[in-house]
């Protein structure tokens, strides 16, 4: 007896977890806890509904019956003790309210206040229940695991956050990776890192039993070890966080410049700087006597020189560790090793 989940699910998996990480990411940044960051709160909620659809019509395709006999489907809808069903209600009534968040942020009219909160909701509840609907899977010891979904949930974040930091750069050349939102995905992919080495070190101890140990060793050493350091531990994680930490040092020891007025016949000039050295030379062309005049103002506001990493580059990085999220889930479907394998014997 062979499983039969391959690409279309482990894409399913990713694309729910990446849409409604995104939204939960708009979501916190539209509450202040990402701090200054306004242009996140919006492409988050553009492309999270749309994301899940479109991972919900790739989990329909797979189903076999999807393109021949389409009304079996709707038998799913009355399961109710399966954790599918579960998913279909709570995918279903996200996409609704995604759609809904989507068009007041885009018209620029207010939401009901329980627009935004339900979706947040139902956005956890959908990056939780992508790792559920692996985790009750008893007949693979690997994946019948408490901390699958946890895992999921923390990528599903991870993944949202970077794909919405790449948008808001590109179409508002946004806030990217600085201050809260920053510190935020060191967080994330710091604990991504902390849980997948927790999975492995229980799994490959044997304690999830031979099944569960055959398919971590396949992902760690065996014929998946390429993708799994390759693309997910390197750049989709160690990287990533290294670049995080360094681009936060550099925010935190950025430099603050007074920046000058000069009033001249009644017209103030204002002095932009984005160095030490462009401040130096815009302030050559003011004589002493000029700057010793009553005229000269000096403004209380600040201009701030940024050595961080370079944007583009942090947009490589954020690139990487989506696909990270993505081999995640392909690694852990496809090293899928049930019980019924006569692995024993």
């Amino acid at each position: 007896m062979v499983l039969h989940w391959g690409w279309l699910i482990s894409i399913y998996l990713f694309l729910g977890g990446l849409g409604a990480g995104a939204y939960l990411v708009s979501f916190a940044a539209e509450k202040g806890l990402l701090g200054d960051a306004s242009s996140l709160s919006r492409f988050g909620y553009y492309v999270s509904a749309p994301l899940v659809a479109l991972g919900a019509g790739l989990l329909v395709f797979d189903l076999g019956q999807g393109l021949y006999k389409p009304w079996l489907i709707l038998g799913m809808f009355l399961n109710f003790r399966s954790v599918m069903t579960w998913g279909i209600y709570i995918v279903s009534g996200f996409i609704g309210l995604g759609l809904l968040q989507a068009y007041f942020v885009w018209m620029k009219k207010k939401a009901p206040n329980i627009l935004g909160p339900a979706g947040a909701v139902l956005a956890f509840s959908t990056c939780a229940y992508t790792g559920m609907l692996l985790a009750v899977v008893k007949g693979v010891p690997f994946w019948n695991f408490a901390l699958m979904p946890v895992i999921f949930i923390v990528s599903a974040i991870s993944t949202g956050l970077s794909l919405t930091s790449i948008l808001a750069y590109l179409f508002e050349k946004g806030e990217l990776k600085e201050g809260k939102a920053c510190q935020s995905h060191l967080i994330l992919v710091g604990s991504e890192i902390i849980l997948l080495s927790i999975l492995f070190g229980v799994v490959l101890s044997g304690m999830q039993g031979p099944e569960a140990f055959a398919s971590a060793q396949k992902i760690v050493t065996g014929s998946l070890a390429w993708a799994f350091w390759g693309i997910l531990v390197i750049p989709g994680l160690v990287v990533p966080c290294v670049i995080y930490i360094y681009n936060l040092s550099k925010i935190h020891g950025q430099i603050r410049i007074p920046i000058p007025q000069i009033q001249i016949e009644g017209v103030e000039l204002p002095i932009a700087a984005s160095s030490v050295e462009e401040l130096i030379a815009a302030a050559s062309v003011v004589d002493e006597k000029q700057r010793k005049s009553p005229t000269f103002i000096h403004n209380k506001s600040q201009a701030h020189v940024h050595a961080g990493v370079n944007p583009v580059a942090l947009c490589v990085f954020d690139g990487g560790v989506m696909l990270g999220g993505l081999v995640l889930r392909c690694l852990i479907v496809f090293a899928a090793v049930p019980i019924w394998s006569g692995l024993l014997g």
